[in-house]
């Protein structure tokens, strides 16, 4: 599947925090007026959403999308990989895109380093375009995310904070609550720290050797974070994390114009669409 150049498409946009956002970090080093749930850092201590923490919210709202009648019912027949999604949730080989330890065809070019194995590997897991008797045993989740057996098509970059922030850090502060009696548990007093609502942070993705429906589904998925359907970070439950991507931009490289794009020529950057222009 990346053994040719095929296309990029290069994402750009920008998150704002619609309600205060925490994103935790383990706490190092010992500060005496510290909080003990800080909000994730990069090595100038300015506030990071790292691209694992987005990539696995948009993963999970797209596994459930893709599930439903509605989100299925987008994906073509036609297409040259499996159309079903699969769930690392369900314990049940046939919910999973492979498995060595059940499919024979799976394990032989595992087992070897040799180039037509290599070959053999990627027709097996992806599929081979207008060919039905090779069609790919990957989902369209596990092509675009990634899969114990394949690297992802699709990445997101850490997400840094605007220039304008300038450590407006807030503190929530709570207590644990006895789920049985709905009372306060004597001193599990606990302080967490967020960024507040408006923050904004930059947003940077790339899709490789993406086909028509890829993009398109990852088209929708990008439009379900501009219209806050998928939240991020801790405390969600108690009215945390809701973002909005705005401003998305693409850039497509392809075969045609990679050669004056590595010469340095320009690409242009397009609109992904018009409700994502807003401020």
């Amino acid at each position: 599947m990346f053994h040719k150049f095929i296309n990029r498409y290069v994402i750009t946009g920008e998150l704002e925090a619609v309600t205060a956002l925490h994103v935790g970090a383990a706490e190092d080093v010992f500060k005496p007026n510290g909080c003990k749930n800080p909000f994730f850092r990069n090595a100038d201590g300015k506030p990071l959403i790292p691209g694992s923490s987005l990539k696995g919210a948009m993963r999970s709202f797209l596994e459930q999308y893709l599930s439903s009648d509605s989100g299925s019912a987008i994906i073509p027949d036609n297409i040259h990989y499996r159309r079903s999604v699969c769930s690392a949730d369900h314990l049940c080989a046939d919910h999973l895109c492979a498995d060595h330890k059940t499919e024979a065809d799976l394990k032989k070019p595992l087992r070897s380093n040799k180039a037509e194995n290599e070959k053999e590997l990627s027709e097996y897991l992806f599929g081979v375009a207008g060919d039905d008797k090779k069609r790919g045993k990957l989902c369209i989740v596990c092509r675009l995310f990634g899969s114990r057996y394949s690297a992802a098509k699709f990445s997101i970059r850490d997400a840094g904070v605007d220039d304008s922030f300038e450590d407006e850090f807030e503190i929530r502060s709570g207590v644990a609550i006895d789920r049985n009696f709905g009372t306060s548990v004597g001193g599990n007093k606990f302080e967490t720290e967020v960024v507040p609502k408006g923050t904004k942070f930059s947003f940077r993705a790339i899709l490789e050797n993406g086909d028509d429906t890829e993009w398109m589904i990852i088209r929708q998925l990008l439009m379900a974070m501009h219209l806050n359907m998928i939240p991020i970070g801790g405390m969600k439950s108690r009215g945390l994390g809701e973002i909005r991507l705005q401003k998305v931009l693409y850039q497509k490289i392809s075969q045609e114009n990679i050669a004056d794009y590595l010469s340095g020529k320009e690409i242009k950057f397009t609109v992904l669409n018009e409700a994502s222009r807003e401020a």
